[in-house]
């Protein structure tokens, strides 16, 4: 979501409960930061790309009973003095977990609704392919192709593209599509993709 400095924006999340009993069910907003290079996110309260003091929920906890479904709303009133770029939060519902009396363990279960904001403005977007893997012999397909990104921007950017497939004559026998994948600012993101084939002779290319 696009949001001006200054100007107040709402985002919605909907929670449905799928089991057989009536749910406790508490929700808060936290901050999100990527971590590591395959795309994992770790909740975190601190960070140049932080939204939640910004933030504020139309409710904190609530029953739910089976089936049923509930929207929360929360609404993001950014500062007039915040500079263009990303900013990353997450609605966090968590069930209660259930009354043991003391006799075992209790269990508790939270999901996350992961959702980005871009503020308007001069950002700085630089994006660079830093890796890019395929084995150098293989037997049979699919051959599998690997590229690293690294972002050096102030705001998440999605890859999009092509990996060409060329053969011994130079001539083009396929087009691999990069799907689309958010890489996050200061983050390195690995995005796996492979050539669908499975009987292939001789030397390829891949750029």
């Amino acid at each position: 979501i696009q949001v001006d400095p200054g100007k107040t924006t709402l985002i919605k999340a909907k929670v449905r409960n799928t089991s057989k009993q009536t749910l406790p069910i508490t929700v808060r907003l936290e901050d999100f930061t990527a971590t590591g290079d395959e795309g994992q996110i770790a909740l975190s309260k601190e960070g140049p790309w932080t939204i939640s003091a910004w933030t504020t929920l139309s409710t904190k906890t609530f029953n739910l009973t089976p089936g049923e479904s509930k929207e929360v709303t929360a609404t993001i009133n950014v500062p007039k003095d915040k500079t263009a770029g990303g900013r990353y939060g997450s609605f966090v519902f968590g069930i209660g977990a259930p009354d043991t009396n003391g006799s075992a363990a209790a269990v508790a279960q939270e999901v996350a609704s992961l959702f980005l904001i871009r503020i308007s403005g001069p950002v700085e977007e630089k994006l660079s392919l830093v890796q890019f893997k395929a084995p150098s012999f293989i037997e049979f397909g699919p051959v599998p192709l690997d590229m690293k990104f690294k972002n050096d921007g102030n705001v998440y950017i999605k890859t999009t593209g092509l990996i060409n497939i060329t053969n011994l004559f130079g001539q083009k026998t396929a087009d691999v599509v990069v799907n689309p994948t958010n890489v996050f600012p200061d983050d390195e993101r690995i995005i796996h993709t492979e050539l669908d084939q499975w009987l292939l002779f001789g030397q390829y290319n891949a750029t």
